[in-house]
């Protein structure tokens, strides 16, 4: 009942933005302003996004997306009488690695009028985008974004040409776009900005400034989300343009990983159609390890951590030695406590007390003969030594625009070199040993605050409790990721500690 209620709905939808197509008032096309070659490196995005403004986050390692997109108006040419423009546009993007997105976008352009025809591939356009943080879910991302057009569009000649003709395919260079991405998540709605500078590689096209934004409603939903754009093209040159545009969109997903958009847009100033109903289709999914859809609202669910068999033939008795550096934070003894905090649990595992001793070092990096001398003295079958090698706070770590906007982030990082001993023989002779650096990273991000103070307010939106939060969870997370790092090494430690990263 609930399937067939929201198909309902979907179809409901799906009527009501096909009668406001039809109800679009038909304004006349400026056949001068489609004639101009136009900078092929504005496309439309290959990966996350909308349907004008690209989205910062990352797609993420292994992930893909297809997408194919109709957009079609009538025109009045003054030679030949009524007419049509087709662009069909088929854009794929991969998730190169964690942080980095390789996308392709190639658009297809059929052209007739007065029983005329001109059809053909326009200038592919690839766009290699980097984005930060790198992992996905997080409430803010930032990305810069390569796009390059090249000149491989069809440029033969047809009859409708020689009147003319309707439009260019190709811009005739190479045309290249930077352009700067930022995104806002919250739990419902999504906000998104792009900015960046478009330069042709044919001196008839002027360079453009394109900047837009974008709002999103539902993105993690199952069934539909809506969304609205507005970009500005202003073209830079002795007789300066700008075309802009306002767009009403939605999405309907039908299958798994396979979504419906429909689109209303309204062209303003030089813009030269004033009014385009688009569709098409997105996929989402895997190409690795296992090719296949999957819907956009479970794409970045992190997998399930491998299970890996443990039994435990003895318990083994394990000291800490308190880290040392930054005693000012008492870095070291927190994170002591939070490691027998995890450890004292298991019942293959004796956390020895180093405190209670007396003559044995109990603080800083040991020398691996000193940590040998303390497992024959006290019996130990594991110690564990260190000392921390940064402990950074940053409270302005977030996006400052200053008198526009600002991204409160506090951010603390702590970096710890550590070392493990693992004496497997009875008689402490036969060792195994780990020495590695791992960091922990605690952040806090705020909604974002418009028109901000120019000079640095701490009291703002910062309390000293939730800066205390952060350096507590830049602990919690150094934790995590020593035990995980430790579960990658030895088999004496307990399976649940693996993929940390993951809690």
């Amino acid at each position: 009942m609930r399937l067939t209620r929201h198909i309902g709905h979907s179809l409901r939808l799906l009527l009501l933005l096909v009668s406001l197509w039809f109800a679009a008032e038909a304004g006349a096309q400026d056949l001068a302003l489609l004639q101009l070659p136009t900078n092929s490196a504005i496309t439309i995005p290959g990966g996350q996004g909308l349907d004008l403004v690209a989205s910062a986050e990352p797609l993420g390692k292994g992930r893909f997306r297809l997408r194919a997109q109709n957009r079609s108006a009538t025109i009045v040419s003054p030679d030949l009488g009524n007419g049509t423009i087709y662009t069909g546009y088929y854009g794929f993007g991969y998730g190169f690695s964690d942080a980095m997105d390789i996308t392709m976008v190639l658009p297809f352009l059929m052209d007739g009028a007065g029983g005329l025809n001109k059809y053909g591939s326009g200038d592919p356009v690839l766009g290699i985008k980097w984005a930060r943080p790198g992992r996905i879910r997080a409430g803010t991302h930032i990305a810069s974004q390569l796009l390059l057009g090249l000149p491989l569009g069809y440029k033969g000649e047809h009859a409708l040409d020689s009147i003319g003709g309707i439009r260019q395919f190709s811009s005739g260079g190479l045309d290249i776009g930077l352009n700067a991405l930022l995104d806002v998540h919250f739990r419902k709605v999504s906000f998104y900005a792009n900015g960046g500078l478009f330069r042709p590689g044919n001196v008839a096209v002027e360079t453009q400034l394109v900047y837009g934004i974008g709002v999103e409603i539902g993105r993690s939903s199952r069934w539909v989300s809506f969304n609205s754009e507005y970009q500005a093209r202003v073209a830079l040159g002795a007789q300066s343009r700008a075309a802009n545009i306002l767009k009403f969109g939605a999405r309907i997903q039908m299958f798994r990983g396979i979504e419906l958009e429909f689109n209303q847009e309204i062209g303003f100033l030089d813009h030269p159609t004033p009014s385009q109903f688009t569709f098409g289709v997105r996929t989402h999914g895997f190409l690795s390890p296992r090719r296949r859809f999957v819907s956009r609202s479970t794409a970045y669910v992190p997998p399930a951590a491998p299970k890996r068999i443990y039994e435990p033939d003895s318990v083994l008795r394990l000291a800490i030695v308190e880290f040392g550096g930054f005693e000012e934070y008492s870095a070291g003894e927190r994170i002591v406590e939070r490691l027998r905090h995890e450890l004292d649990p298991h019942d293959s595992l004796e956390v020895v007390d180093l405190a209670r001793y007396s003559g044995i070092p109990q603080h800083g990096p040991l020398r691996p003969q000193q940590l040998s001398d303390i497992a024959r003295k006290l019996g130990l079958d594991v110690i564990i030594s260190g000392a921390l090698t940064h402990y950074k706070e940053n409270r302005f770590a977030g996006l400052r625009v200053p008198y526009l906007f600002e991204v409160p982030e506090t951010e603390v990082k702590v970096g710890l070199r550590y070392r493990v001993m693992w004496f497997s023989s009875p008689a402490k002779i036969e060792m195994e040993a780990l020495s590695q650096l791992i960091e922990g990273e605690g952040r806090l991000r705020k909604r974002v605050r418009l028109i901000p103070a120019d000079r640095r307010d701490i009291t703002v939106a910062r309390s000293a409790a939730e800066i205390q939060q952060v350096h507590e969870g830049a602990l919690d997370d150094l934790v995590f990721n020593l035990l995980d790092n430790m579960s990658q090494h030895f088999s004496w430690v307990p399976p649940q500690f693996a993929y940390a990263d993951y809690r």
